[in-house]
């Protein structure tokens, strides 16, 4: 996660504290009478609408394919407890400046798309033009674990998200259902979104607080997000089928104990135009502060199949690694296919690397290939200076089933405008997965290195827009 003010918004500094706080989630900080443009213009227009939402959403709500969708400027938008909001396939939704939608705990999204007709929340700047973090992305609050506050005095099994103040009752994420369910992403793309609007208080592209695994999140893209591309913070919520294109700062970022699963996940790390931090593909924490690196629930997603692939010459904040672990996180990767980051994949610090230890930490039946491209072409960092972890004798023993070699990737794989990522006739990818676990949410056919086999999922819904 990126520490910094986002340019734009030091220009907004007067009404910051009005906007994440004093006023909550009822206030519109546009310049909109709070009605509909076309209904402003023509009571009985019918028809193709372009609908400014101005007033949060309170009850139940459809919005509806054949009207645009826009989230006024520095309107944060908030689906209420008890409210679900209903998005029909093809429907587009335009963020203006500074603008969100909260989905929050208590409250639905039911998002359902089609690989013809997905649903799409974008930047409102016109196609071409679009920058990443013009908006602040889709937030989803849900009511399952976390360990955000469970150290504190007194504990807690809840939180305030770090975008808002405590004034802000709508931000609060977190709490004992694990089956919490807060609806459906399926066919979704989200573009262009995630700020920090002050320092230390971010959104991200797509952001999950303590949402749980009831919530179905299949076919799901986060394309040029100005923070992360997904961030989550605790909880259990699945992905599946999952494409996190060209985010300026980390791919997926995890913290405060999620312990969900994922599989057929890509991260086309290559583009971080404009960043000027470290990007990451994975980067993992359970815990922010050290006396609470052991807190539960810890951070310890299952992945199956993902596919990592980075910029190897971008250097920017000492260079990207693939993957950062630390603050006594663990984690089961499998079939995981990573390649061409500047550095490999790093352990941080002795917490986490008493997880290794204990077999809760551990990569298996996965390729490196051309990684640490800034270092000495090993796929492995150089040793910390204190508190070292040797990351190739920790996941290159023998048992995990893991391989150094070219996996014969397309060169398109590293496009940025129409990538693919399904590997080429005889890769070595193809064979050599573990076999994943038939627990209902895996597929078990899935035996191959890497997000896609033989057949390319992500064709036909995605799209790689350019700024």
């Amino acid at each position: 996660m990126k520490k910094q003010s986002l340019a734009f918004i030091l220009g907004l500094a007067g009404l910051a504290g009005t906007a994440l706080g004093a006023c909550g989630g009822d206030d519109n900080m546009g310049d909109d009478d709070g009605t509909d443009v076309d209904a402003a213009v023509n009571p009985d227009a019918t028809g193709p609408q372009t609908i400014r939402v101005n007033d949060d959403i309170t009850a139940d709500t459809t919005w509806e394919a054949e009207n645009t969708y826009v989230l006024p400027r520095l309107k944060y938008v908030f689906v209420k407890d008890g409210a679900t909001l209903t998005i029909e396939p093809g429907t587009k939704i335009l963020g203006e400046q500074g603008s969100v939608l909260v989905i929050t705990r208590g409250a639905k999204i039911e998002a359902a798309g089609t690989a013809d007709n997905p649903i799409v929340m974008t930047s409102a700047q016109p196609d071409g033009m679009k920058t990443p973090g013009f908006w602040g992305g889709l937030l989803v609050l849900g009511a399952a674990p976390i360990n955000v506050n469970v150290n504190s005095t007194p504990p807690s099994t809840e939180a305030t998200f770090e975008a808002f103040t405590s004034a802000v009752p709508e931000g609060k994420f977190g709490g004992t259902n694990a089956a919490d369910d807060s609806g459906t992403l399926k066919y979704v793309r989200v573009e262009f979104g995630g700020f920090n609007f002050v320092a230390d208080r971010e959104f991200n592209n797509i952001t999950f607080a303590g949402v749980g695994s009831g919530t179905e999140v299949d076919f799901l893209q986060s394309h040029k997000g100005k923070d992360d591309g997904v961030e989550i913070f605790g909880g259990t919520v699945n992905m599946k089928h999952v494409v996190i294109s060209q985010s300026q700062d980390d791919g997926l970022d995890s913290d405060n104990g999620w312990q969900g699963k994922v599989q057929f996940l890509v991260i086309q790390h290559v583009g971080p135009d404009g960043a000027a931090d470290a990007s990451n593909g994975y980067e993992s924490d359970n815990h922010g502060t050290a006396a609470s690196y052991t807190a539960a629930p810890r951070t310890k997603p299952t992945i199956y199949n993902a596919t990592l692939v980075g910029k190897a010459d971008y250097a920017v904040g000492s260079g990207s690694f693939a993957t950062v672990i630390r603050r006594g996180t663990s984690g089961e990767y499998y079939n995981h296919l990573i390649l061409n980051f500047p550095k490999g994949i790093e352990v941080r610090d002795t917490a986490t690397g008493d997880q290794i230890t204990a077999g809760n930490l551990f990569f298996k039946s996965s390729i490196f290939f051309n990684n640490d491209a800034l270092g000495d072409m090993d796929n492995w960092p150089a040793p910390q200076a204190s508190n070292d972890i040797d990351e190739e004798a920790a996941f290159m023993v023998t048992a995990n089933m893991n391989r150094e070699a070219d996996p014969g990737m397309p060169a398109a794989a590293f496009n940025l405008a129409n990538p693919t990522f399904k590997p080429n006739d005889g890769s070595a990818a193809l064979t050599g997965g573990a076999t994943p676990p038939s627990d209902g949410f895996f597929d078990t056919s899935a035996t191959f290195v890497g997000a896609v086999g033989a057949t390319d999922w992500t064709t036909g819904w995605t799209a790689y827009p350019q700024n």
